[in-house]
């Protein structure tokens, strides 16, 4: 091994050790410490690790693009929250928060990609795969408190968010470095789609499922804008074979906005998974239901509804129905039930109406749920 790839692989090892002490240590590291850390690694990375400089492809044109790119997720972030609601940042934008937050956040932002760039300009496999580890680490750091984390289900979230959002959004990085040498593009990409939340004083009040699912999707379709606009296998790729990827990604986005739309249950149609068996023989446990949101329209006695009691979802059928003044009361009662439910619904309790089953998917949530509260 030469002096120059051990150099790179004792900078990359040691960055790598110090981001795992940062993310066990989470509680106590702050951004500034980690924006010193990093500004040491980078005056290190730039005197040592020497390359031959790499011609930066379309320049302002891919800034401009991936810039647009990150202002459209925000963008689509925003009108979502238009329907779903928005909850008011944690971080005001203030002169505190911009000392506090917004300083140290870019400062980490440009030294990780100078480090970055600084790495992929040798062209060395393992070590570009080893700073793509140290890079997803610190994604991790930066966006997620580990110290908060106390229950399986939390880790759950945090592999189901975090890390896959974190993987997506640096194989991305990597590919536009090493492909373009624009790292520039890749620091304002991720300025904007970090910065906003500590700028604008409303967040949208997303479901953190449909957030991984935009992270994981937004990085693929700027991949694919990249390569089509941008590639230089023009010669190589057929047209054909480009519109075909083109076609398999608008059919991805559909699929996953549908996907996302349903199983969110902010929109029109919902999901439950069953996990009694009071209507045993219609629906079973571990049956996944599709229920239609309810409009407040009257409904007949027979139907399978959704209502809310004591923040617990509960899917029975009407049983009986009584007009008293105004109010329309339901009577429900579960199938396999001997005694109908206590009380009665009213429009305010109730949530949709039971319009199909898949059978059977949902004993994989129930196995996993039961594991997360052992």
């Amino acid at each position: 091994m030469n002096s120059d790839r051990l150099r790179l692989y004792i900078i990359e090892f040691s960055l790598i050790l110090v981001l795992l002490l940062a993310l066990i240590f989470n509680e106590y590291i702050t951004r500034t410490i980690i924006m010193t850390v990093l500004l040491v690694f980078m005056v290190i990375a730039i005197k040592f690790i020497k390359g031959q400089k790499t011609e930066t492809i379309y320049k302002k044109q891919m800034i401009l693009l991936v810039s647009t790119i990150a202002i459209i997720y925000v963008a689509i972030l925003y009108m979502l929250g238009i329907k779903l609601g928005f909850y008011s940042s944690v971080v005001k934008f203030s002169k505190w928060s911009i000392i506090n937050y917004i300083i140290p956040y870019v400062v980490i932002i440009i030294s990780s990609e100078i480090i970055r760039k600084q790495i992929l300009i040798k062209q060395q496999k393992k070590a570009n795969l080893i700073i793509l580890i140290a890079m997803i680490l610190l994604e991790i750091i930066i966006s997620t408190n580990i110290s908060s984390i106390k229950t399986l289900k939390d880790y759950f979230t945090l592999v189901s968010y975090t890390i896959f959002t974190a993987i997506a959004n640096n194989v991305l990085y990597n590919y536009i470095v090493t492909k373009y040498g624009n790292y520039k593009a890749v620091i304002c990409y991720r300025i904007i789609t970090l910065m906003y939340m500590y700028i604008i004083p409303i967040t949208p009040d997303i479901d953190i499922l449909f957030r991984a699912i935009i992270g994981i999707v937004v990085p693929y379709v700027t991949y694919v804008l990249l390569e089509n606009l941008y590639s230089k296998r023009v010669q190589i790729v057929a047209v054909s074979e480009k519109r075909k990827e083109m076609i398999i990604c608008i059919i991805l986005c559909i699929l996953v906005s549908l996907l996302i739309m349903v199983v969110s249950c902010r929109f029109r149609y919902g999901t439950l998974v069953i996990g009694t068996g009071s209507m045993t023989g219609t629906i079973n446990k571990g049956d996944i239901i599709i229920y239609e949101r309810y409009e407040k329209e009257e409904l007949e006695i027979g139907e399978i509804i959704v209502f809310k009691t004591e923040n617990v979802f509960v899917i029975h059928r009407i049983i009986d129905k009584k007009s008293v003044g105004e109010e329309i009361r339901y009577y429900t009662k579960g199938d396999a039930n001997q005694q109908e439910d206590k009380g009665f619904r009213t429009q305010k309790n109730i949530v949709g109406i039971v319009k199909g089953k898949i059978p059977y998917i949902g004993k994989i949530t129930l196995l996993l749920n039961d594991i997360i509260n052992k």
